[in-house]
């Protein structure tokens, strides 16, 4: 990931000045799995390339004509099958990626990137199809409006970012590339440039979950159909965000009202049988409010430092076992580059009001639903069941705890003419023990031509969120990726 630097911070504003702001390079609030856990590399609707032994050639058009980018790669994850110490593939595929971009006109230009996936992602093998964005920019003299299926990314802390609850990720994509988990949707974005001070507004009307992997589920409980918000008016998402940026200093406040991207849980049926009883889970979404800040800086050209800070309100969260709790999560954090060494080093912390520790049900054994049906019986099936899932729900949403301390470092060497990055990224929380390991080589073999070597390594505690799919997600991993 590239750093922030006093280069970057005029990188930024450039960029800015141009048009919308492009993707930050971290991502998005509440559980980490709501952020897209640090970018290695921004959108391809931005205009910078990936960073490190990412990067690849660009192929350009002539003028007044389009140009076309992408990559073909192919690519295998091996991890532990659940539960066993066997070997098993978590993911093969090879993907083609292709991307279009208008050249800037006067008043406005274009891009659009499709992916084509074949191969095995999780349990499913078949033929994945994806639009990841599409959308034309209009520019009317201080004013910037873009519209169409794109990525929108807020914050500027590495790896979590407690201001980014716009856009959904997807946990199950497997890719050396951080910034491939990011989904897009459908949004109108404007930017209005006023010296100093920019003003960026953002619609979203339809909804998007984020996915996670197939989590493990007692006997006779099943995910049914999520409930996801109907596409009317009153369920759109819209948000606010309020720019400065001056030479040596940059931050933002921002409010949002919307529905957070990482559903909850809660029952949605219950079938009492002595032989083939049935539970069936919805994830389901829910409304919030978030107020943030963030801020980047350079100490002369020694030392950078960013932070961000939030304070999210879900809506009647205390009649909602779905909803998070109101929490305040906040970011500080100092990068530095020694050369041809780059490091960030970053604290987190998350403050959760009005909490108290779920403990689930004594009862909570699932062969208690094999009973004869009854008003009373399934009153006392039904409780046990909320309980359960107010306790899946707080780990779900990492407030397991009143107070957490959370830390994330990342480290990478580029050398050999910057054809060579050796990169490793690490989260550790103090309080719940949960940690991840991310190390990766990226090597060019030509311009055109990067291999990828690494891993991703989750645990957690029995209880913790990571400690439930650590042996889900948990995979080394190789690729070969060829950029035209």
């Amino acid at each position: 990931m590239a750093l922030l630097s006093v280069a970057s911070l005029a990188r930024e504003r450039s960029a800015a000045a141009a048009e919308p702001e492009a993707p930050e390079e971290s991502a998005g609030g509440g559980g980490l799995f709501e952020q897209s856990q640090a970018a290695a590399a921004p959108s391809a609707g931005s205009d910078a390339s990936a960073t490190g032994a990412g990067a690849g050639p660009a192929a350009s058009g002539g003028p007044g004509r389009f140009t076309v980018t992408g990559y073909s790669r192919g690519g295998v994850f091996v991890g532990q099958v659940p539960g066993a110490q066997l070997p098993e593939s978590k993911a093969a595929y090879g993907e083609l990626s292709m991307a279009l971009k208008t050249p800037r006109g006067t008043y406005g230009d274009g891009f659009a990137e499709a992916r084509l996936r074949y191969g095995l992602q999780g349990s499913e093998q078949r033929t994945f199809t994806e639009l990841r964005e599409a959308y034309a920019n209009a520019y009317v003299g201080p004013l910037d409006l873009r519209l169409g299926k794109q990525i929108i990314v807020w914050g500027r802390a590495d790896a979590l970012n407690p201001t980014n609850n716009l856009m959904p990720i997807d946990i199950r994509v497997r890719s050396p590339i951080e910034d491939d988990r990011r989904l897009g949707n459908f949004a109108a974005r404007a930017n209005l440039h006023l010296g100093p001070i920019r003003v960026e507004g953002v619609w979203i009307p339809l909804y998007i979950a984020s996915e996670l992997p197939d989590i493990p589920l007692d006997k006779h409980v099943y995910f049914g159909s999520p409930s996801n918000p109907k596409p009317e008016l009153r369920n759109t998402l819209t948000a606010a965000r309020v720019h400065l940026e001056l030479p040596a200093f940059e931050m933002s406040i921002s409010y949002l009202r919307g529905f957070a991207p990482l559903p909850g849980m809660q029952r949605q049926s219950l079938t009492l049988d002595e032989h083939n009883p049935e539970v069936l889970i919805s994830r389901t979404a829910y409304d919030q409010q978030v107020v943030g800040l963030d801020f980047s800086t350079a100490l002369g050209s020694v030392l950078a430092v960013r932070g961000e800070a939030a304070y999210r309100m879900p809506t009647d969260y205390k009649n909602r076992i779905y909803a998070a709790r109101p929490d305040v999560q906040y970011a500080l954090g100092l990068d530095h580059s020694f050369g041809p060494v780059s490091v960030i080093a970053q604290y987190l912390g998350r403050y959760v009001l009005d909490w108290k520790r779920e403990v689930g049900s004594p009862d909570a054994d699932s062969s208690n639903l094999e009973m004869p049906p009854s008003d009373t019986a399934e009153d006392f099936a039904k409780d046990i069941i909320d309980e359960v899932l107010k306790q899946k729900n707080q780990m779900l949403f990492g407030q397991t705890a009143r107070i957490q301390h959370m830390a994330t470092g990342r480290i990478e060497w580029l050398t050999a003419h910057d054809t060579l990055s050796v990169a490793m990224l690490g989260f550790y929380n103090f309080t719940t023990r949960e940690w991840l390991a991310s190390p990766k080589i990226g090597y060019h073999l030509s311009d055109e031509v990067t291999a990828y070597l690494g891993a991703e390594i989750f645990w957690g505690p029995e209880g913790t969120l990571f400690g439930v799919i650590d042996e889900i997600l948990s995979a080394g991993y190789a690729e070969l990726r060829y950029t035209f």
